[in-house]
């Protein structure tokens, strides 16, 4: 599936979730707000989730490539403040996907990101499923709280308490 396909649906959900409920957005909607075709949806995505966690996983893949966060082990405290500045940056989509109840897309872009199974090089282990539930439940904590301690605090916190 292109990033461009993903970018037009994705961004076009976000609009219409804006105005209302995920629930009741339609696939015409959908489509008609994303300028493509209702083939298009139907071939690529069983579910407006799914739409969420390829956007994110898009958006993450762009940004990992970007900041060459592969050459960097996990806990690297690089690499967990990189997190932290991706999650921080995603903040209005992500409050979103939280209020309307779909955070179980972030958790499916964590556990594909985590695991690399969207890559040739796939690490799907016990580990990096640990630390993609590990780092997902940081993450609701931190927005939960509004996001009330910063970037560098929540590295700090991740590279100092918990990766230690």
């Amino acid at each position: 599936m292109s990033e461009y396909v993903i970018s037009a649906y994705g961004e076009a959900l976000f609009k219409l979730m804006e105005k209302k409920n995920i629930e009741k957005i339609t696939v015409d909607e959908l489509c008609e707000t994303g300028g493509i075709g209702r083939a298009t949806y139907f071939r690529n995505f069983k579910s407006k989730d799914e739409i969420i966690t390829a956007y994110i996983i898009m958006k993450w893949r762009k940004y990992e490539r970007k900041l060459r966060l592969k050459e960097h082990q996990i806990n690297d405290s690089y690499r967990v403040k990189s997190y932290f500045d991706f999650c921080y940056s995603m903040r209005k989509k992500n409050d979103l996907i939280i209020r309307q109840g779909h955070h179980g897309a972030i958790l499916s872009a964590y556990e594909t990101i985590m695991t690399d199974s969207d890559t040739e090089q796939s690490a799907d282990t016990y580990e990096n499923y640990y630390i993609a539930y590990g780092l997902f439940g940081i993450f609701m904590k931190w927005t939960k709280g509004g996001y009330a301690e910063s970037v560098q605090e929540m590295t700090n916190i991740v590279s100092e308490r918990i990766l230690a």
